[in-house]
C-alpha cells in the first residue's frame, strides 16, 4: 500500500487541458488525423529546468502535436491538508494519466454544494515536444475539482492516483537519488504538530533510511513529546521487521501495553525513504500502522522481540 492509501476519500486529481479538448481529443483519436485542433489558452513555455516554482510565460497559443512527455507532480502550498510531492520528474509514456484526464466529467455550472472535507492540492506540470508546458491544478478537497483556464472537471482523486502510479512505475528498477537529497526535517515539533505532517502520498515505511521516533511517557497523564535519533543499525532492523510482520489480518485492538491499558503510550517514528518520501508510523504501545486506516483494512504491524527491544531502548 503507497502512502497515498491514509488519503483515499481525500485525494487530489488534475486534468490536462490547454481547451476543453486540445489534448484529449488528440489521445482520443490517435487514428483520425483530421480532427481539429482548438486554440490553446492555457499553453505556457516554460525557460530551463522543469520544476515547480519555475516562473512560466504567456506565449502565443498553439495546437499541440503530441501528449505530454514530461510530467511534474507539485503540492499546492495553500492545501487544505499538507502534503509533500515526489521530487522526481516523470519522463516517457503518460498515456495513463492521458486517458484518465479523458476520462472525467465536465462540474455542473454555477454554484455546488460541496463537503467541508479536506485534501491534497497539487498542480501537474506536463511537458510537451518543443519546450511547451501547460500547468494544471486540481484539489481534491471539497468537490475534488480539476481546474484549467478552460473549465473545471470532476474526478481529482482519481486523477492525482494515477500520477502518483507512474511517479512510482518510473522508480521501479531505478537506482534513488543520492543521500544529499534525503534533508528533510524529522524532528517531532516540525513532523507532528497541528495542521499535521506534510506527509508523502508515495513511499513505503519499509523503505526508511532515516528515522527519527517521538515518544511520549507512559503516565495517567501524557506528557510533552520526547525525541531520539534511531542508529542506521537499528532502521535497519526495524525496516526489515515492518516488512515482514505487517499484516491486514492483524488485530488491530491488540495494543498489547505492558502493564495494562493504564500505562499507554504513544511512540510515533518519522522517517524519509531513500526517494525522499516522508512517512509517518503512528504507534500505541506495541502496534503500530504502516499506512494510516482508510476506507480499506490498514495493515497493522506488532514488533518482534528484537524489535520491539530496539522500540523499548528509543523510549528510555
Amino acid at each position: 500500500m503507497t502512502r497515498r492509501g491514509y488519503v483515499a476519500g481525500a485525494l487530489g486529481a488534475v486534468v490536462l487541458v490547454l481547451t476543453a479538448i486540445t489534448v484529449v481529443p488528440r489521445v482520443l483519436d490517435r487514428e483520425d488525423d483530421a480532427v481539429p485542433m482548438t486554440s490553446a489558452d492555457d499553453h505556457y513555455r516554460i525557460d530551463g529546468q522543469l520544476t515547480c516554482t519555475t516562473e512560466v510565460h504567456d506565449v502565443p497559443t498553439l495546437p499541440l502535436e503530441a501528449e505530454p512527455v514530461a510530467l511534474l507532480v507539485c503540492a499546492d502550498p495553500d492545501s487544505s491538508l499538507p502534503w509533500t510531492a515526489p521530487a522526481e520528474l516523470v519522463e516517457g509514456d503518460l498515456a495513463e494519466l492521458v486517458d484518465r484526464l479523458s476520462s472525467l466529467a465536465p462540474a455542473p455550472d454555477g454554484d455546488v454544494a460541496c463537503t467541508m472535507q479536506g485534501g491534497p492540492a497539487y498542480d501537474l506540470v506536463l511537458r510537451f515536444s518543443r519546450g511547451r508546458a501547460a500547468k494544471v491544478h486540481g484539489d481534491t478537497g471539497t468537490c475534488g475539482f480539476v481546474t484549467t483556464a478552460a473549465g473545471r472537471w470532476l474526478g481529482a482523486s482519481d486523477v492525482l492516483d494515477t500520477a502518483l502510479a507512474l511517479v512510482e512505475r518510473e522508480r521501479a528498477g531505478r537506482t534513488p537519488p543520492t543521500s544529499a537529497s534525503r534533508t528533510a526535517d524529522l524532528s517531532c515539533d516540525a513532523v507532528l504538530v497541528p495542521p499535521g505532517p506534510a506527509r508523502s502520498l508515495t513511499g513505503e515505511a519499509a523503505d526508511i533510511v532515516r528515522m527519527v521516533s517521538c515518544w511520549q511517557p507512559d503516565a495517567p497523564e501524557l506528557g510533552q513529546l520526547s525525541e531520539t535519533v534511531v542508529p542506521a543499525g537499528d532502521v535497519r532492523v526495524l525496516t526489515r521487521d515492518l516488512a515482514r510482520r505487517s499484516s491486514t489480518s492483524a488485530d488491530p485492538h491488540d495494543l498489547r501495553c505492558p502493564g495494562g491499558l493504564r500505562r499507554l503510550y504513544f511512540q510515533t517514528l518519522v522517517g524519509q525513504t531513500s526517494w525522499g518520501d516522508l512517512v509517518v508510523v503512528p504507534g500505541e504501545c506495541r502496534r503500530f500502522y504502516p499506512a494510516l486506516p482508510s476506507d480499506r483494512t490498514a495493515p497493522v504491524w506488532h514488533p518482534s522481540p528484537r524489535a520491539q527491544g530496539i522500540l523499548d531502548r528509543l523510549r528510555r
